[in-house]
């Protein structure tokens, strides 16, 4: 019985007392957002996007308790890798080839937390996040500049991006991209999120 009474103090003590509520954030991805890797070749620059998204993630951030960063509970966005476009067919062949889409289909952009949260007012926030990738079979985290746009009718744009070189998801550069043109290791990968608030919850 003491050992009941013990316990039951414990947890009251470690989570009964809290005072410091938490503001629950919901949004839902919508069809515009999109991801874009850019490069460049020694004769010109290339740029292939997955230009739409077919998915129904929701984000769910939680935002509480003081000198706390914004947390999400549920933060991975699912991309089809299969449906990069570089413009020009046999490029997007070499391009799919090089990141493996047939064998890793998903590219995962999973947000871990944000610097602070977002106020979803008129004008730019920027701020810095943590956000683990997976390309190819490979998730990393990495801290990431981000920035929040809230339009008048209520559209957040949520966007983000940094360099990478192919060795950080254990890729190889195509030696040749379309069989003329040597690709040069780094990249730019870059998120554009389109969002809405889930007020129905």
């Amino acid at each position: 019985m003491k050992k009941l009474l013990l316990f039951l103090v414990l947890t009251i003590s470690l989570s009964g007392f809290r005072t410091d509520s938490v503001l629950v954030h919901r949004l839902i991805v919508l069809s515009d957002s999109r991801l874009i890797i850019d490069g460049k070749t020694n004769v010109n620059s290339y740029s292939c996007a997955i230009p739409k998204y077919i998915g129904k993630d929701t984000l769910v951030l939680h935002e509480g308790g003081r000198n706390v960063r914004p947390v999400f509970v549920k933060g991975e966005v699912s991309l089809d890798a299969r449906s990069f476009d570089c413009g020009i067919a046999p490029m997007t062949a070499d391009f799919r080839k090089t990141i493996n889409s047939k064998t890793h289909p998903v590219i995962l952009i999973d947000f871990i937390s944000f610097e602070r949260a977002p106020s979803y007012q008129s004008g730019e926030e920027k701020f810095k996040s943590v956000v683990r990738i997976s390309l190819a079979g490979v998730s990393k985290l990495f801290e990431m500049d981000c920035s929040i746009a809230t339009t008048s009718a209520g559209l957040i744009h949520l966007k983000g991006g940094r360099e990478f070189v192919f060795s950080d998801f254990n890729l190889e550069a195509p030696r040749h991209m379309l069989g003329l043109v040597k690709v040069d290791q780094s990249l730019h990968v870059g998120f554009h999120l389109a969002l809405k608030l889930d007020t129905d919850r």
